[in-house]
């Protein structure tokens, strides 16, 4: 993993345990979101999302158990960079199609802090929950 928005990465993830989101719903503030003015980078800021934190175990393809943990992160990567090739799903319904959700990991994360609401959203950066989120990167 390069770099991330960490404000986006909190607010993100916050999102992911109250409701379920797709691709296209994901970070919607970095660099205009789906239909901003850099959409190529939002999407590789997405796949990195996503992928980082599927390999991590802090979120899970709803419908999809494959693509989640260690070993789906890089499948999720083929299939949103190309598509679903096995089923001849084009990669922009793919976008919206994929869901994805916290798991318990992430929920007890949350809890513990008391970030699990949407109230949470309007906190500003957490120093704590960001150290958290770096150590479980750092470990995987």
């Amino acid at each position: 993993m390069s770099s991330f928005s960490e404000i986006d990465y909190q607010r993100q993830l916050i999102v992911s345990s109250l409701d379920d989101f797709t691709p296209n719903a994901a970070l919607p503030n970095v660099y205009g979101g789906q239909f901003g003015g850099s959409t190529d980078m939002w999407k590789r800021a997405v796949i990195e999302f996503l992928c980082v934190n599927v390999k991590c175990g802090l979120i899970e393809a709803i419908h999809r158990k494959e693509l989640s943990a260690n070993e789906g992160a890089h499948r999720l990567k083929n299939i949103l960079i190309c598509g679903g090739d096995e089923n001849h799903i084009d990669m922009d319904i793919v976008w919206n199609a994929l869901y994805f959700n916290s798991t318990p990991r992430l929920d007890e994360i949350l809890e513990r802090l008391n970030m699990r609401t949407w109230e949470a959203l309007k906190l500003d950066l957490s120093g704590t929950f960001i150290a958290e989120l770096k150590d479980v990167y750092g470990h995987n």
